[in-house]
Protein backbone atom coordinates (compact mmCIF):
# COMPACT_ATOMS: atom_id res chain seq x y z
CA UNK A 1 0.00 0.00 0.00
CA UNK A 2 2.67 2.68 1.03
CA UNK A 3 4.72 1.74 -2.63
CA UNK A 4 1.29 2.44 -3.83
CA UNK A 5 0.63 5.72 -2.41
CA UNK A 6 4.02 7.28 -1.99
CA UNK A 7 6.95 5.52 -3.70
CA UNK A 8 8.92 8.02 -5.60
CA UNK A 9 9.69 5.76 -8.93
CA UNK A 10 12.64 6.61 -10.00
CA UNK A 11 11.73 6.68 -13.88
CA UNK A 12 8.84 9.22 -13.52
CA UNK A 13 11.71 11.37 -11.63
CA UNK A 14 13.36 11.15 -14.79
CA UNK A 15 11.13 13.01 -17.03
CA UNK A 16 11.27 15.37 -13.99
CA UNK A 17 14.85 16.05 -14.65
CA UNK A 18 15.31 15.67 -18.38
CA UNK A 19 12.69 18.62 -18.47
CA UNK A 20 15.05 20.63 -16.04
CA UNK A 21 18.19 19.61 -18.28
CA UNK A 22 18.47 22.67 -20.79
CA UNK A 23 21.61 23.69 -21.87
CA UNK A 24 21.82 26.70 -18.31
CA UNK A 25 24.19 29.55 -18.54
CA UNK A 26 26.55 28.44 -16.00
CA UNK A 27 30.23 30.35 -15.90
CA UNK A 28 33.68 29.23 -15.99
CA UNK A 29 35.80 31.08 -14.31
CA UNK A 30 38.86 29.28 -15.03
CA UNK A 31 42.55 30.25 -14.83
CA UNK A 32 45.41 28.11 -14.85
CA UNK A 33 45.87 24.00 -14.78
CA UNK A 34 43.50 23.07 -11.47
CA UNK A 35 40.87 24.08 -9.47
CA UNK A 36 40.91 28.00 -9.37
CA UNK A 37 39.68 28.79 -6.24
CA UNK A 38 41.48 30.83 -3.03
CA UNK A 39 41.39 28.06 -0.81
CA UNK A 40 40.36 24.18 -0.48
CA UNK A 41 38.47 24.50 2.62
CA UNK A 42 35.46 22.82 3.40
CA UNK A 43 32.81 25.71 3.63
CA UNK A 44 29.81 23.33 5.29
CA UNK A 45 28.41 19.28 5.76
CA UNK A 46 26.69 19.31 2.27
CA UNK A 47 30.41 20.09 0.42
CA UNK A 48 31.62 17.32 2.32
CA UNK A 49 28.92 14.74 1.10
CA UNK A 50 29.31 16.03 -2.66
CA UNK A 51 33.13 15.42 -2.29
CA UNK A 52 32.91 12.37 -0.85
CA UNK A 53 30.00 11.17 -3.35
CA UNK A 54 32.25 11.69 -5.93
CA UNK A 55 35.52 10.31 -4.41
CA UNK A 56 34.80 6.83 -2.78
CA UNK A 57 31.99 4.11 -2.95
CA UNK A 58 29.37 5.75 -0.96
CA UNK A 59 29.13 8.51 2.00
CA UNK A 60 29.30 7.38 5.91
CA UNK A 61 28.38 9.91 8.38
CA UNK A 62 31.63 9.78 10.28
CA UNK A 63 33.56 10.34 7.42
CA UNK A 64 31.43 13.34 6.57
CA UNK A 65 32.08 14.71 10.01
CA UNK A 66 36.55 13.93 9.24
CA UNK A 67 36.29 15.89 6.32
CA UNK A 68 34.57 18.73 7.51
CA UNK A 69 37.20 18.85 11.22
CA UNK A 70 39.97 18.37 8.26
CA UNK A 71 38.59 21.55 6.60
CA UNK A 72 40.50 20.84 3.67
CA UNK A 73 39.91 18.48 0.27
CA UNK A 74 43.60 19.06 -0.78
CA UNK A 75 44.90 17.66 2.39
CA UNK A 76 41.93 14.29 2.24
CA UNK A 77 43.41 14.25 -1.36
CA UNK A 78 46.85 13.81 0.18
CA UNK A 79 45.85 11.54 2.56
CA UNK A 80 44.33 8.65 0.62
CA UNK A 81 47.14 8.74 -1.84
CA UNK A 82 49.46 7.65 1.03
CA UNK A 83 47.23 4.36 1.97
CA UNK A 84 48.65 1.11 1.23
CA UNK A 85 46.28 -0.11 -1.49
CA UNK A 86 43.58 -2.70 -0.85
CA UNK A 87 44.06 -5.56 -3.14
CA UNK A 88 41.64 -8.19 -4.08
CA UNK A 89 44.00 -11.51 -4.60
CA UNK A 90 45.45 -10.78 -1.25
CA UNK A 91 42.15 -10.61 0.38
CA UNK A 92 41.07 -13.49 -1.38
CA UNK A 93 44.26 -15.38 -0.03
CA UNK A 94 43.89 -14.22 3.39
CA UNK A 95 40.07 -14.77 3.68
CA UNK A 96 39.04 -18.15 1.89
CA UNK A 97 39.53 -21.27 4.18
CA UNK A 98 39.15 -24.25 2.85
CA UNK A 99 36.42 -26.54 3.85
CA UNK A 100 36.15 -30.53 4.24
CA UNK A 101 39.51 -31.20 2.89
CA UNK A 102 39.95 -28.22 0.58
CA UNK A 103 42.83 -26.63 1.44
CA UNK A 104 43.47 -23.02 1.81
CA UNK A 105 43.61 -21.23 -1.57
CA UNK A 106 46.78 -19.24 -0.76
CA UNK A 107 48.08 -22.73 -0.13
CA UNK A 108 47.02 -24.84 -3.33
CA UNK A 109 47.01 -22.49 -6.01
CA UNK A 110 45.81 -25.03 -8.72
CA UNK A 111 42.35 -24.79 -7.28
CA UNK A 112 42.03 -21.66 -9.20
CA UNK A 113 40.84 -23.91 -12.21
CA UNK A 114 39.46 -26.86 -9.93
CA UNK A 115 37.24 -24.50 -8.58
CA UNK A 116 36.83 -21.90 -11.41
CA UNK A 117 32.94 -21.51 -10.88
CA UNK A 118 33.23 -21.12 -7.43
CA UNK A 119 35.63 -18.70 -7.41
CA UNK A 120 33.99 -16.65 -9.72
CA UNK A 121 31.52 -16.20 -6.66
CA UNK A 122 34.48 -15.28 -4.39
CA UNK A 123 35.51 -12.73 -7.17
CA UNK A 124 32.18 -10.52 -6.39
CA UNK A 125 32.30 -11.15 -2.99
CA UNK A 126 35.47 -10.29 -2.46
CA UNK A 127 35.02 -6.81 -4.65
CA UNK A 128 31.66 -5.33 -2.40
CA UNK A 129 33.81 -6.16 0.51
CA UNK A 130 36.83 -3.82 0.04
CA UNK A 131 34.37 -1.60 -1.69
CA UNK A 132 32.38 -1.16 1.28
CA UNK A 133 35.30 -1.56 3.93
CA UNK A 134 38.72 -0.96 2.46
CA UNK A 135 40.33 2.35 3.73
CA UNK A 136 41.74 3.69 0.48
CA UNK A 137 38.23 4.45 -0.91
CA UNK A 138 39.62 7.25 -3.50
CA UNK A 139 42.17 4.49 -5.06
CA UNK A 140 39.12 2.17 -5.50
CA UNK A 141 37.04 4.62 -6.94
CA UNK A 142 39.47 5.71 -9.12
CA UNK A 143 40.13 1.90 -10.52
CA UNK A 144 36.46 1.28 -10.90
CA UNK A 145 36.64 4.35 -13.08
CA UNK A 146 39.67 2.66 -15.19
CA UNK A 147 37.81 -0.51 -15.15
CA UNK A 148 35.25 0.92 -17.23
CA UNK A 149 37.76 2.65 -19.75
CA UNK A 150 40.25 0.08 -20.00
CA UNK A 151 37.71 -2.98 -20.32
CA UNK A 152 37.93 -6.23 -20.18
CA UNK A 153 34.86 -8.90 -18.51
CA UNK A 154 34.16 -11.68 -17.49
CA UNK A 155 31.48 -12.03 -20.30
CA UNK A 156 33.52 -13.49 -22.93
CA UNK A 157 36.89 -15.70 -22.92
CA UNK A 158 37.71 -15.00 -19.78
CA UNK A 159 34.65 -16.49 -18.17
CA UNK A 160 36.11 -19.44 -16.37
CA UNK A 161 39.60 -17.48 -15.09
CA UNK A 162 38.64 -15.50 -12.34
CA UNK A 163 42.39 -15.19 -10.96
CA UNK A 164 43.39 -13.75 -14.39
CA UNK A 165 40.43 -10.78 -13.64
CA UNK A 166 41.24 -10.41 -10.14
CA UNK A 167 44.76 -9.93 -11.08
CA UNK A 168 43.97 -7.70 -13.49
CA UNK A 169 41.60 -5.51 -11.28
CA UNK A 170 44.77 -5.26 -9.00
CA UNK A 171 47.21 -3.90 -11.79
CA UNK A 172 44.37 -0.93 -12.37
CA UNK A 173 44.28 -0.22 -8.38
CA UNK A 174 48.32 -0.84 -8.21
CA UNK A 175 48.39 1.71 -11.55
CA UNK A 176 45.45 4.09 -10.25
CA UNK A 177 47.92 7.05 -9.21
CA UNK A 178 50.86 6.20 -10.82
CA UNK A 179 51.51 7.32 -14.98
CA UNK A 180 49.29 6.57 -17.55
CA UNK A 181 51.82 5.27 -19.70
CA UNK A 182 53.00 2.80 -16.80
CA UNK A 183 49.00 1.89 -16.95
CA UNK A 184 49.29 1.03 -20.26
CA UNK A 185 52.16 -0.93 -20.25
CA UNK A 186 50.66 -3.30 -17.51
CA UNK A 187 47.48 -3.44 -19.34
CA UNK A 188 48.78 -4.68 -22.49
CA UNK A 189 51.61 -7.33 -21.22
CA UNK A 190 48.87 -8.44 -18.60
CA UNK A 191 47.57 -12.11 -19.73
CA UNK A 192 43.75 -10.79 -19.19
CA UNK A 193 43.67 -8.78 -21.39
CA UNK A 194 45.86 -10.42 -23.95
CA UNK A 195 42.99 -13.70 -23.92
CA UNK A 196 40.34 -11.15 -24.14
CA UNK A 197 40.92 -9.32 -26.79
CA UNK A 198 43.04 -12.17 -28.57
CA UNK A 199 46.16 -11.03 -29.20
CA UNK A 200 47.91 -13.68 -26.90
CA UNK A 201 49.50 -15.92 -28.38
CA UNK A 202 48.91 -14.30 -31.57
CA UNK A 203 51.67 -14.98 -34.51
CA UNK A 204 52.89 -12.95 -36.93
CA UNK A 205 51.32 -13.21 -40.79
CA UNK A 206 52.06 -16.47 -42.81
CA UNK A 207 52.72 -16.67 -46.52
CA UNK A 208 51.90 -20.16 -46.47
CA UNK A 209 48.77 -20.26 -45.00
CA UNK A 210 47.39 -16.35 -45.75
CA UNK A 211 47.15 -16.19 -41.75
CA UNK A 212 47.49 -12.72 -40.34
CA UNK A 213 47.81 -11.24 -37.16
CA UNK A 214 44.82 -10.90 -34.90
CA UNK A 215 43.58 -6.74 -35.26
CA UNK A 216 41.38 -6.72 -31.84
CA UNK A 217 43.68 -5.12 -29.70
CA UNK A 218 45.37 -2.91 -31.98
CA UNK A 219 41.98 -1.17 -33.17
CA UNK A 220 41.15 -1.31 -29.52
CA UNK A 221 43.93 0.05 -27.99
CA UNK A 222 43.81 3.13 -30.00
CA UNK A 223 39.78 3.67 -30.36
CA UNK A 224 38.97 3.00 -26.63
CA UNK A 225 42.21 3.05 -24.73
CA UNK A 226 43.91 6.47 -25.37
CA UNK A 227 42.95 8.69 -28.67
CA UNK A 228 39.83 7.98 -29.80
CA UNK A 229 38.07 8.27 -33.31
CA UNK A 230 38.56 11.46 -34.20
CA UNK A 231 41.40 14.24 -33.85
CA UNK A 232 40.33 16.73 -30.32
CA UNK A 233 41.45 19.79 -29.19
CA UNK A 234 43.05 20.10 -25.93
CA UNK A 235 39.28 20.78 -24.18
CA UNK A 236 37.90 17.67 -25.62
CA UNK A 237 36.24 19.04 -28.75
CA UNK A 238 36.42 17.68 -32.29
CA UNK A 239 39.06 19.70 -34.46
CA UNK A 240 37.28 19.91 -38.05
CA UNK A 241 38.16 19.99 -41.71
CA UNK A 242 35.28 21.22 -44.08
CA UNK A 243 33.34 21.07 -41.23
CA UNK A 244 33.95 17.14 -40.78
CA UNK A 245 35.76 15.43 -37.70
CA UNK A 246 39.12 13.91 -38.69
CA UNK A 247 40.04 9.94 -37.97
CA UNK A 248 42.64 9.48 -36.01
CA UNK A 249 43.68 6.35 -37.95
CA UNK A 250 43.06 4.42 -40.77
CA UNK A 251 42.41 0.50 -41.55
CA UNK A 252 45.93 0.35 -42.61
CA UNK A 253 47.00 1.96 -39.40
CA UNK A 254 45.23 -0.85 -37.26
CA UNK A 255 46.93 -3.06 -39.72
CA UNK A 256 50.28 -1.96 -39.42
CA UNK A 257 49.71 -2.35 -35.30
CA UNK A 258 48.58 -5.37 -35.49
CA UNK A 259 51.84 -6.48 -36.67
CA UNK A 260 53.12 -4.61 -33.45
CA UNK A 261 51.19 -6.74 -31.22
CA UNK A 262 52.83 -10.45 -32.40
CA UNK A 263 54.71 -12.16 -30.29
CA UNK A 264 53.21 -12.42 -27.19
CA UNK A 265 52.11 -15.23 -24.81
CA UNK A 266 52.14 -16.50 -21.20
CA UNK A 267 54.93 -18.53 -20.03
CA UNK A 268 54.25 -21.67 -21.13
CA UNK A 269 55.03 -19.97 -24.77
CA UNK A 270 52.05 -21.42 -26.26
CA UNK A 271 50.89 -20.38 -30.12
CA UNK A 272 48.06 -20.03 -30.98
CA UNK A 273 46.42 -18.71 -28.10
CA UNK A 274 43.67 -21.44 -27.35
CA UNK A 275 46.61 -23.76 -26.06
CA UNK A 276 47.98 -20.82 -23.09
CA UNK A 277 45.92 -20.06 -19.75
CA UNK A 278 46.71 -23.41 -18.70
CA UNK A 279 48.34 -22.30 -14.88
CA UNK A 280 47.39 -19.30 -11.98
CA UNK A 281 50.69 -17.88 -12.46
CA UNK A 282 50.07 -17.94 -16.90
CA UNK A 283 47.07 -15.84 -15.69
CA UNK A 284 48.14 -14.04 -13.73
CA UNK A 285 51.96 -12.59 -14.89
CA UNK A 286 52.80 -10.17 -17.49
CA UNK A 287 53.40 -11.87 -20.73
CA UNK A 288 56.36 -12.74 -22.22
CA UNK A 289 57.91 -11.80 -25.37
CA UNK A 290 58.88 -14.63 -28.11
CA UNK A 291 60.61 -13.23 -30.65
CA UNK A 292 60.52 -16.44 -33.69
CA UNK A 293 56.30 -15.51 -33.39
CA UNK A 294 56.75 -11.47 -33.59
CA UNK A 295 56.70 -9.54 -37.20
CA UNK A 296 60.40 -8.03 -37.03
CA UNK A 297 59.81 -5.96 -39.81
CA UNK A 298 59.26 -2.03 -40.12
CA UNK A 299 55.79 -0.78 -39.14
CA UNK A 300 54.24 2.42 -39.88
CA UNK A 301 51.90 3.62 -37.80
CA UNK A 302 50.09 6.98 -38.06
CA UNK A 303 52.58 8.37 -39.90
CA UNK A 304 55.26 7.36 -37.39
CA UNK A 305 58.29 4.52 -38.02
CA UNK A 306 58.25 1.62 -35.28
CA UNK A 307 62.03 -0.20 -36.31
CA UNK A 308 62.73 -2.12 -33.08
CA UNK A 309 62.55 -5.12 -34.69
CA UNK A 310 61.98 -7.11 -31.62
CA UNK A 311 58.78 -7.70 -29.56
CA UNK A 312 58.60 -5.16 -26.47
CA UNK A 313 60.90 -2.59 -28.05
CA UNK A 314 57.75 -2.69 -31.16
CA UNK A 315 55.08 -2.65 -28.44
CA UNK A 316 56.56 0.02 -25.94
CA UNK A 317 57.46 2.15 -28.90
CA UNK A 318 54.03 1.80 -30.12
CA UNK A 319 52.46 2.35 -26.44
CA UNK A 320 54.97 5.43 -25.97
CA UNK A 321 53.71 6.93 -29.70
CA UNK A 322 49.82 6.49 -28.27
CA UNK A 323 50.78 8.22 -24.71
CA UNK A 324 52.13 11.39 -26.02
CA UNK A 325 49.77 11.81 -28.98
CA UNK A 326 47.66 14.90 -28.64
CA UNK A 327 44.32 13.14 -28.27
CA UNK A 328 45.28 11.02 -25.51
CA UNK A 329 44.95 13.91 -22.52
CA UNK A 330 41.86 15.33 -23.34
CA UNK A 331 40.69 11.84 -24.17
CA UNK A 332 41.35 10.02 -20.87
CA UNK A 333 40.48 12.93 -19.11
CA UNK A 334 37.15 13.83 -20.32
CA UNK A 335 36.12 10.28 -19.32
CA UNK A 336 37.63 10.18 -16.01
CA UNK A 337 35.67 13.49 -15.43
CA UNK A 338 32.60 11.70 -16.46
CA UNK A 339 32.82 8.54 -14.07
CA UNK A 340 33.91 10.72 -10.93
CA UNK A 341 31.94 14.37 -11.42
CA UNK A 342 29.96 14.89 -14.15
CA UNK A 343 29.04 13.39 -17.49
CA UNK A 344 28.66 17.01 -19.45
CA UNK A 345 32.24 18.67 -18.64
CA UNK A 346 32.44 22.06 -20.20
CA UNK A 347 35.60 21.95 -22.62
CA UNK A 348 37.25 24.47 -20.21
CA UNK A 349 36.84 21.84 -17.94
CA UNK A 350 38.55 18.98 -19.87
CA UNK A 351 41.01 21.56 -21.15
CA UNK A 352 42.03 22.67 -17.38
CA UNK A 353 42.36 18.60 -16.28
CA UNK A 354 44.31 17.71 -19.58
CA UNK A 355 46.71 20.31 -18.97
CA UNK A 356 47.68 18.26 -16.04
CA UNK A 357 47.86 14.84 -17.53
CA UNK A 358 50.27 16.73 -19.94
CA UNK A 359 52.32 18.24 -17.18
CA UNK A 360 51.91 17.78 -13.55
CA UNK A 361 53.74 21.25 -12.64
CA UNK A 362 56.67 19.42 -12.55
CA UNK A 363 57.53 18.27 -15.91
CA UNK A 364 55.82 15.02 -16.00
CA UNK A 365 53.04 13.92 -18.53
CA UNK A 366 50.39 11.18 -17.41
CA UNK A 367 50.48 11.84 -13.45
CA UNK A 368 47.21 10.14 -12.48
CA UNK A 369 47.18 10.95 -8.80
CA UNK A 370 47.75 14.77 -10.31
CA UNK A 371 44.98 13.92 -12.80
CA UNK A 372 42.64 12.74 -10.18
CA UNK A 373 43.60 15.52 -7.88
CA UNK A 374 42.67 17.74 -10.74
CA UNK A 375 39.21 16.08 -11.55
CA UNK A 376 37.81 16.61 -7.74
CA UNK A 377 39.21 20.03 -7.23
CA UNK A 378 38.33 21.69 -10.02
CA UNK A 379 35.94 24.97 -9.93
CA UNK A 380 32.93 23.18 -11.57
CA UNK A 381 33.34 20.22 -8.93
CA UNK A 382 33.58 22.19 -5.73
CA UNK A 383 31.37 25.22 -6.68
CA UNK A 384 28.09 23.22 -8.43
CA UNK A 385 25.72 26.22 -7.45
CA UNK A 386 27.52 27.73 -10.09
CA UNK A 387 26.87 25.20 -12.61
CA UNK A 388 24.54 24.67 -15.07
CA UNK A 389 21.31 22.65 -14.35
CA UNK A 390 22.70 19.74 -16.31
CA UNK A 391 25.66 19.82 -14.06
CA UNK A 392 26.34 16.54 -12.62
CA UNK A 393 25.86 12.67 -13.60
CA UNK A 394 23.33 9.84 -13.01
CA UNK A 395 24.75 7.40 -10.52
CA UNK A 396 25.89 4.59 -11.68
CA UNK A 397 23.17 1.14 -10.43
CA UNK A 398 26.40 0.24 -8.79
CA UNK A 399 27.50 2.77 -6.90
CA UNK A 400 23.16 2.96 -5.07
CA UNK A 401 24.53 -0.56 -3.52
CA UNK A 402 28.08 0.41 -2.20
CA UNK A 403 26.60 3.75 -0.68
CA UNK A 404 23.95 2.00 0.53
CA UNK A 405 25.86 -0.40 2.44
CA UNK A 406 28.36 2.31 3.59
CA UNK A 407 26.05 4.79 4.87
CA UNK A 408 24.50 2.44 6.82
CA UNK A 409 27.30 0.06 7.71
CA UNK A 410 26.55 -3.18 6.23
CA UNK A 411 27.74 -6.72 8.05
CA UNK A 412 28.00 -9.91 5.84
CA UNK A 413 27.74 -13.01 7.49
CA UNK A 414 30.83 -14.06 8.88
CA UNK A 415 30.97 -17.42 7.98
CA UNK A 416 29.32 -17.55 4.57
CA UNK A 417 30.01 -21.00 3.00
CA UNK A 418 30.32 -21.69 -0.79
CA UNK A 419 29.09 -24.61 -1.97
CA UNK A 420 29.74 -26.44 -5.26
CA UNK A 421 29.02 -29.84 -6.32
CA UNK A 422 26.38 -29.63 -2.79
CA UNK A 423 29.34 -29.87 -0.68
CA UNK A 424 30.75 -26.76 0.96
CA UNK A 425 34.21 -25.60 -0.72
CA UNK A 426 35.41 -22.21 0.98
CA UNK A 427 34.38 -20.16 4.06
CA UNK A 428 34.80 -16.49 4.10
CA UNK A 429 33.12 -13.51 5.02
CA UNK A 430 30.58 -12.82 2.51
CA UNK A 431 27.68 -10.11 1.90
CA UNK A 432 26.60 -12.94 -1.02
CA UNK A 433 25.38 -10.45 -3.30
CA UNK A 434 26.01 -12.14 -6.42
CA UNK A 435 24.95 -11.84 -9.85
CA UNK A 436 24.86 -8.48 -11.83
CA UNK A 437 21.16 -8.94 -12.33
CA UNK A 438 21.01 -7.13 -8.86
CA UNK A 439 22.40 -4.61 -9.91
CA UNK A 440 20.71 -3.64 -13.69
CA UNK A 441 23.80 -5.78 -15.82
CA UNK A 442 26.05 -3.76 -13.88
CA UNK A 443 28.79 -5.64 -12.33
CA UNK A 444 32.92 -4.66 -11.81
CA UNK A 445 34.54 -6.46 -15.08
CA UNK A 446 31.15 -8.30 -16.11
CA UNK A 447 30.34 -5.52 -18.88
CA UNK A 448 28.90 -7.03 -21.84
CA UNK A 449 31.45 -6.00 -24.65
CA UNK A 450 34.51 -4.04 -24.43
CA UNK A 451 32.79 -0.99 -25.19
CA UNK A 452 31.66 -0.76 -21.42
CA UNK A 453 28.09 -0.74 -19.84
CA UNK A 454 27.73 2.55 -21.43
CA UNK A 455 29.71 4.88 -23.85
CA UNK A 456 30.61 7.90 -23.41
CA UNK A 457 28.63 9.59 -25.95
CA UNK A 458 25.36 7.50 -24.57
CA UNK A 459 21.97 9.35 -23.10
CA UNK A 460 18.44 9.08 -24.05
CA UNK A 461 17.12 11.18 -27.41
CA UNK A 462 15.68 13.71 -24.99
CA UNK A 463 19.11 15.03 -23.94
CA UNK A 464 21.29 14.00 -27.04
CA UNK A 465 18.93 16.70 -29.18
CA UNK A 466 20.58 19.22 -26.72
CA UNK A 467 23.91 18.00 -27.22
CA UNK A 468 23.82 16.43 -23.31
CA UNK A 469 24.53 12.63 -22.91
CA UNK A 470 23.86 10.58 -19.28
CA UNK A 471 25.85 7.58 -20.05
CA UNK A 472 24.41 5.80 -16.73
CA UNK A 473 20.90 6.67 -17.61
CA UNK A 474 20.98 3.55 -20.11
CA UNK A 475 21.56 0.83 -18.01
CA UNK A 476 18.58 1.70 -15.61
CA UNK A 477 16.06 0.23 -17.34
CA UNK A 478 12.18 0.06 -17.19
CA UNK A 479 11.57 -1.25 -13.59
CA UNK A 480 14.73 1.06 -12.30
CA UNK A 481 16.50 -0.80 -9.52
CA UNK A 482 14.37 -0.19 -6.88
CA UNK A 483 13.00 -3.90 -6.45
CA UNK A 484 16.43 -4.82 -5.16
CA UNK A 485 16.71 -1.82 -2.88
CA UNK A 486 13.80 -2.42 -1.46
CA UNK A 487 14.49 -5.95 -1.04
CA UNK A 488 17.74 -4.87 1.00
CA UNK A 489 16.25 -2.10 2.87
CA UNK A 490 13.26 -4.11 4.18
CA UNK A 491 14.62 -6.74 4.42
CA UNK A 492 11.24 -8.52 3.88
CA UNK A 493 10.74 -9.14 -0.22
CA UNK A 494 11.48 -11.57 -2.83
CA UNK A 495 15.26 -10.83 -3.09
CA UNK A 496 16.07 -12.75 0.49
CA UNK A 497 13.97 -15.53 -0.12
CA UNK A 498 15.75 -15.94 -3.98
CA UNK A 499 19.20 -15.29 -3.27
CA UNK A 500 19.78 -15.26 0.03
CA UNK A 501 21.74 -12.35 0.61
CA UNK A 502 23.15 -11.98 4.17
CA UNK A 503 23.53 -8.13 4.27
CA UNK A 504 22.30 -6.18 7.76
CA UNK A 505 22.16 -2.54 7.95
CA UNK A 506 22.76 -1.14 11.13
CA UNK A 507 19.99 1.37 11.37
CA UNK A 508 19.97 1.51 15.51
CA UNK A 509 20.90 5.88 14.77
CA UNK A 510 17.50 5.81 12.27
CA UNK A 511 15.27 3.66 14.96
CA UNK A 512 16.41 6.35 17.52
CA UNK A 513 14.87 9.25 15.52
CA UNK A 514 11.59 7.61 15.21
CA UNK A 515 11.62 6.34 18.86
CA UNK A 516 11.82 9.85 19.93
CA UNK A 517 9.37 11.13 17.69
CA UNK A 518 11.41 13.08 15.91
CA UNK A 519 10.43 12.18 12.27
CA UNK A 520 11.55 15.61 11.11
CA UNK A 521 15.24 15.14 12.35
CA UNK A 522 15.17 11.70 10.29
CA UNK A 523 14.28 12.86 6.90
CA UNK A 524 16.54 15.78 7.60
CA UNK A 525 19.81 13.73 8.90
CA UNK A 526 18.85 11.13 5.79
CA UNK A 527 18.34 14.10 3.43
CA UNK A 528 22.60 14.80 4.44
CA UNK A 529 23.60 11.91 4.26
CA UNK A 530 22.11 10.07 1.10
CA UNK A 531 21.47 14.05 -1.00
CA UNK A 532 23.70 16.40 0.69
CA UNK A 533 20.79 18.38 1.47
CA UNK A 534 19.54 18.54 -2.16
CA UNK A 535 15.93 17.12 -1.44
CA UNK A 536 13.44 20.39 -1.19
CA UNK A 537 11.24 21.17 1.83
CA UNK A 538 7.96 20.34 -0.52
CA UNK A 539 9.19 16.40 -0.80
CA UNK A 540 10.74 16.20 3.11
CA UNK A 541 7.19 17.22 4.40
CA UNK A 542 5.21 14.98 2.33
CA UNK A 543 7.74 11.71 3.45
CA UNK A 544 7.32 13.49 7.19
CA UNK A 545 3.83 13.50 6.61
CA UNK A 546 2.97 9.86 5.33
CA UNK A 547 5.56 8.24 7.43
CA UNK A 548 3.42 10.05 10.31
CA UNK A 549 0.64 8.26 9.36
CA UNK A 550 1.57 5.32 7.66
CA UNK A 551 0.24 1.83 8.19
CA UNK A 552 0.94 -1.63 7.60
CA UNK A 553 -1.54 -3.80 5.67
CA UNK A 554 -3.83 -4.79 8.89
CA UNK A 555 -3.98 -0.95 9.43
CA UNK A 556 -1.94 -1.21 12.65
CA UNK A 557 0.89 1.11 13.37
CA UNK A 558 4.31 0.45 11.85
CA UNK A 559 6.78 -0.19 14.51
CA UNK A 560 10.07 2.22 14.65
CA UNK A 561 12.57 0.05 12.54
CA UNK A 562 9.82 0.14 9.34
CA UNK A 563 9.04 3.48 9.63
CA UNK A 564 12.89 4.18 10.14
CA UNK A 565 13.55 1.42 6.62
CA UNK A 566 10.80 2.99 4.87
CA UNK A 567 12.04 6.52 5.11
CA UNK A 568 15.73 5.47 4.04
CA UNK A 569 13.80 3.78 0.76
CA UNK A 570 12.21 6.66 0.33
CA UNK A 571 14.83 9.35 0.22
CA UNK A 572 17.20 6.98 -1.30
CA UNK A 573 14.49 5.93 -4.49
CA UNK A 574 14.49 9.54 -5.09
CA UNK A 575 14.97 11.24 -8.38
CA UNK A 576 17.03 13.78 -6.54
CA UNK A 577 19.74 10.77 -5.10
CA UNK A 578 19.59 9.40 -8.44
CA UNK A 579 21.15 12.51 -9.85
CA UNK A 580 24.47 12.90 -8.20
CA UNK A 581 25.23 16.78 -8.72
Amino acid sequence: MWKKKFFFSIIAGYSIILIGCGRGSGTVHGKGNIAQQDTFEVASENQSVDFLSRATFGVKKEEIDALTSLNNYEQWIAQQLNIVPTYHMAWIEAHLKGVDNTPDLNSSLENWKEHSNTLGYVERDAWWHIAVYAPDQLRQRVALALSEILVISRNGPLLTFPDARISYYDTLLKDAFGNFETLLKDVTYHPAMGKYLSYLGNPKANPATGSHPDENYAREVMQLFTIGLYELNQDGTRKLHNGKPIPTYTQADIKEMARVFTGLSDNNSQFPAEAAFSSHKSRTTPMQAFEEEHDQGVKTVLRKTIHAGNTKGDINAALHMLFMHDNTAPFISRQLIQRLVTSNPTPAYVARVAAVFNDNGKGVRGDLSAVVKAILLDEEALQKEKQPEHFGKFREPLLYFTHLFRAFHAKGDATHTIQIDDGPTYRYESFNFNGTDMTQQEGALEALTVFNYFTPTDGPSSLTKQGLVAPELMLYGKRGIDDVLMGIINKNSFVYDTYELSINLDLHKEVAYVQANNIEGLIDYLSLLLTANSMSAQSKNKIVAYLKTAKDENDNPLSAKTIARYAIALVITSPVYALQR
